[in-house]
């Protein structure tokens, strides 16, 4: 299987372009090329217009410049590979990144797992709200997407950044119409692919990065897609690229979009997966019963959270240092002091109080027998945020 890596640039950007080949080249698994495209447009002196460190890696580990005529913007990382290599797999990535030297192992593992789907390492998951989609700022990012990692799904949208895996033999010659790329997706090369992707009936597999990259020093001063940052380059081209998707292929449109989830659907399969999660943190503790250290404001949103989830009857007490200024009873739960506790008997400790407190807690603890549970309260708390 030969792997190509595929990216392009432009002018606020070439002079830092050498740290990401130099970071290709570190890779676990090597590619076979990697292809810089640069139109002529934006370089007119070719190899005259490039800064000496560039030009100083060309030829080694495959790497080479390829010069185009016309200026497809960000679409030229895979248009132009895509059609070139037809039996191999193509890795795209931005300008902007040094990436992890895992990053092309991470992709190809996955591709190999599902070969007729797009891999990528990081998505967003796409929404509906009512007859159309939710805003893009609204799609869930990857981070917070760990229960549908290494799933097909034909609701993920391949976000270029952490590097999307495609295979050739998978495209068609629809996704190269640049007029139509052009007029409805120029500066939204994500979005292009996604249409093409849900027209091919191609799912996208969220590959979560064994390690991460990290972005170069200055190039967030000029993007590629300017406009798109606060959501509304990207909210326009996703409604052009829904309407063309009603027109030219109204049947795939109805099976894909009706099959979306709503954000409030979202959410409560969210909430669903947390529920299993911290059921399974309690299970753990085995049959000891399990106390919740803590009444302040740190408790209560938690306790909040818990008790929606339906996870407060997991709890047998509160229990305080001091009782005094606290309420005998908070959601349901008898509010205890530590000193009340049976120091012979051992028990569960689900902490609801700061990280500083929390040392000062576990040193009164010192004289009991317990199980410290640790439930990861960090995504789960975002909704519900209002």
């Amino acid at each position: 299987m030969k792997i190509i890596v595929s990216f392009t640039s432009y002018p606020p950007r070439i002079n830092s372009v050498h740290q990401v080949v130099e970071s290709l080249y570190r890779q676990t698994v090597p590619a076979d090329e990697i292809v810089l495209y640069l139109s002529l447009d934006e370089f007119p002196l070719e190899a005259a217009s490039l800064p000496g460190k560039l030009k100083s890696l060309i030829g080694q580990g495959g790497f080479r410049i390829e010069w185009v005529h016309g200026n497809l913007k960000s679409h030229k990382k895979y248009y132009y590979a895509l059609q070139e290599y037809k039996d191999a797999v193509v890795i795209t990535v931005d300008d902007d990144k040094i990436y992890a030297e895992t990053m092309i192992g991470d992709l190809i593992k996955s591709h190999e797992r599902f070969p007729d789907a797009v891999s990528a390492r990081a998505v967003r998951i796409m929404f509906k709200k009512k007859a159309t989609l939710e805003s893009y700022s609204k799609w869930e990012k990857g981070e917070y997407l760990e229960e549908y990692i290494d799933i097909p799904r034909m609701d993920l949208c391949a976000i270029g950044a952490g590097g999307i895996c495609y295979s050739s033999s998978l495209v068609n010659k629809n996704w190269f119409n640049k007029k139509i790329m052009a007029d409805i997706a120029e500066e939204c090369d994500d979005l292009w692919m996604k249409y093409n992707e849900i027209t091919s009936n191609i799912p996208t597999v969220y590959t979560k990065p064994s390690q991460e990259d990290i972005t170069i020093e200055n190039t967030q001063t000029y993007r590629l897609m300017d406009n798109n940052l606060h959501g509304s380059g990207n909210d326009e081209s996703i409604s052009k690229l829904l309407m063309l998707l009603k027109e030219r292929a109204v049947d795939r449109y109805h099976e894909w979009f009706w099959n979306l989830m709503t954000r409030e659907e979202y959410i409560i399969a969210k909430k669903r997966y947390y529920t299993d999660s911290f059921n399974t943190a309690f299970d753990k503790a085995g049959d000891v019963p399990v106390y919740f250290y803590g009444a302040g404001k740190i408790a209560r949103y938690i306790l909040m959270i818990l008790a929606d989830l339906g996870l407060a009857q997991r709890i047998v007490a509160i229990i305080v240092s001091d009782k005094s200024g606290n309420p005998p009873v908070l959601y349901g739960l008898q509010v205890r002091s530590l000193s009340e506790l049976d120091k012979n008997r051992k028990f569960g400790v689900l902490f609801g109080v700061s990280e500083v407190n929390k040392k000062e807690i576990i040193d009164r603890l010192a004289d009991y027998d317990y199980i410290n549970i640790e439930l990861d309260m960090r995504i789960i708390k975002r909704y519900y945020q209002h």
